[in-house]
């Protein structure tokens, strides 16, 4: 218990943006080997950087940073999601973000051969988006 002069230091609250909030709930659905073969998808980052990267947040952060994914663009993440066999999480997670319907309307992948999946695809609404 803190006395006059004696008080107890405020924990520092971070603000966490609600997209970024996003990125860390889907971010811990996702195994370590889903994360690797993320990684493989993500060819257009450089392997130095993908090597450091432990954690999904970690990687949904650097493609922040690019601009290839923002609250109002979750395609590539969409895709990525999708190839890796998690269409439960876009249904779960993006399909309430507020920029999913201008995601629905966009044909440019990110991901360099579209074509080439670590998975068989399982949804017809993600092999859609693919």
């Amino acid at each position: 218990m803190a006395t006059p002069g004696n008080e107890e230091p405020k924990k520092k609250r971070f603000f966490f943006h609600p997209f970024m909030d996003l990125l860390v709930r889907i971010s811990k659905q996702i195994t370590p080997e889903e994360l690797s073969d993320i990684k493989i998808l993500c060819s257009f980052i450089p392997d130095g950087d993908t090597n450091k990267m432990i954690t999904a947040a970690q990687l949904f952060k650097k493609l922040y940073e690019m601009n290839k994914i923002s609250e109002t663009d979750t395609s590539l993440l969409e895709q990525l999601l999708c190839k890796v066999d998690r269409q439960d999480l876009v249904e779960n997670y993006l399909k309430g973000n507020k920029g999913y319907q201008q995601n629905q309307q966009s044909t440019t992948s990110h991901i360099q051969d579209p074509q080439t999946s670590i998975q068989e695809i399982g949804r017809a609404s993600c092999r859609e988006r693919v």
